[in-house]
């Protein structure tokens, strides 16, 4: 949505380019940690949301809310298949490297009445 073609779609909820941007990756942080994704390094980060004003976080979570629903309306431009595989390759690679600690399969759980 960010790749130039989209200054008509965002001037039409008042939105310039640059605050949008801003916007989606502020809340895209908070939103992630908030969600409980893991951490895939050793060091906690506090999202830089979280250093602004309660009205200011609003606004950023408010346009970035607006953001994704034109990027749904725009039919998700850029989620396609190549872009899936890529990101595929990349996991693997990561996973492989060990930049990606192990994770917990549901054969490695205890059931729950033991």
């Amino acid at each position: 949505m960010m790749a130039g073609k989209a200054d008509a779609a965002l001037a039409s909820v008042y939105l310039r380019p640059d605050a949008a941007n801003l916007s989606v990756f502020l809340a895209r942080q908070a939103i992630e940690l908030e969600a409980g994704w893991p951490i895939l390094s050793d060091r906690r980060v506090t999202p830089e949301l979280y250093d602004h004003p309660a009205d200011v976080q609003c606004v950023a979570r408010r346009n970035a809310v607006e953001v994704y629903a034109l990027w749904e309306a725009a039919g998700r431009p850029y989620l396609d298949t190549p872009r899936f595989k890529d990101a595929f390759r990349f996991l693997v690679a990561c996973i492989r490297s060990g930049s990606i600690p192990p994770q917990r399969t549901i054969g490695d759980v205890p059931p729950l009445n033991s």
